[in-house]
This record gives C-alpha cells, sequence and structure tokens, in this order.
C-alpha cells in the first residue's frame, strides 16, 4: 500500500507557521551548529516532523515553543551521530568540537586522518594540500629532493584513502 504524501494535503495554517518561524528555528539551530548546510538539513528536518504529525502539531498552544524543542532533539541527534563517527575518543590531545573548528568535517577529517598516518605525516599532507605549501620548500625542510617528497606525499595520500575504505 503506497504511503500518503503529507506535502500534497499541507494544511494553510501550516503554511503560515513555515512562513511565520522558519527563520526562528534557523537561527536557533545556526547558533549551536554554526555551518549552514547543517543548520538548513535540521531546520528542514523540522517542519518535515511538523507536516508529518499536523494533526498533532496544529492543536499545540505555542507552536514556535514545539518547533524549537523538535529543533533541540535533531541537533542531539546529531552531536550523537557525530560521536559515534569519531574515530577515537576525544583527549586533551585531541582536537575540541567547538565553535572555532567552523564544521564538524574538519574535525571529523582531522581524527580520522590522525587514526591512520603519524603526526608529522598530517602536517605535511595538511600544509601541501591544504595550505598550498610547494613541494620544494618540504623537500627542503625534511632534507630530500623534490622528486623524493612527491612520492611521499602519493605514499601518504594512497594510505590515508585505503585507510579510509
Amino acid at each position: 500500500m503506497k504511503e500518503k504524501d503529507p506535502i500534497i494535503n499541507m494544511p494553510d495554517e501550516l503554511a503560515e507557521i513555515y512562513e511565520k518561524y522558519f527563520d526562528a528555528v534557523f537561527k536557533y539551530v545556526y547558533r549551536e551548529i554554526p555551518h549552514k548546510e547543517m543548520a538548513e538539513d535540521i531546520t528542514q528536518d523540522v517542519f518535515y516532523v511538523a507536516l508529518k504529525k499536523s494533526n498533532d502539531f496544529l492543536k499545540h498552544s505555542e507552536p514556535k515553543l514545539w518547533l524549537l524543542r523538535t529543533a533541540w532533539f535533531k541537533m542531539r541527534e546529531l552531536h550523537r551521530k557525530m560521536k559515534r563517527w569519531a574515530t577515537e575518543p576525544l583527549d586533551e590531545g585531541s582536537p575540541e568540537l567547538g565553535v572555532e573548528e567552523g564544521c564538524y568535517e574538519e574535525v571529523e577529517l582531522e581524527l580520522t586522518a590522525l587514526a591512520i598516518l603519524d603526526e608529522k605525516e598530517w602536517k605535511l599532507i595538511k600544509r601541501y594540500y591544504f595550505g598550498g605549501c610547494p613541494i620544494s620548500v618540504l623537500a627542503k625542510e625534511e632534507g630530500i629532493t623534490d622528486n623524493n617528497m612527491r612520492v611521499r606525499l602519493y605514499r601518504m595520500k594512497k594510505k590515508l584513502k585505503d585507510g579510509m575504505k
């Protein structure tokens, strides 16, 4: 049996509530998760839940409170998922999950890379691929030829790629 699509039968009241509270919900989520795409996804999920449960939601005395509370639960769900994705526990030597990082993907990449490569290798990869440091500078610092540095970077990149599979 095919499930009814709730979007086709969306009540006008729900459309008005969406227009009225979308910005408030998005701003609330974005303050907690300073990554625009993630905040948009969570906000979208909140309104989708409201749509699916529109019979109960539209009877609620405080729709904004209901939406913000649902957003809080969705963010909590995301934090639990992020915890499971980490390849090693956060300790004093690991980067903190915080606003200064910019986004969770960077922290996840850092933790995953450090689980596969040693710290020196990861710093070389970051300096070359993310920092734009020329191979000649890296090779000179390591006391090797440019070609040797290219081979090392290739092998580290391959090791990282194979370890992430």
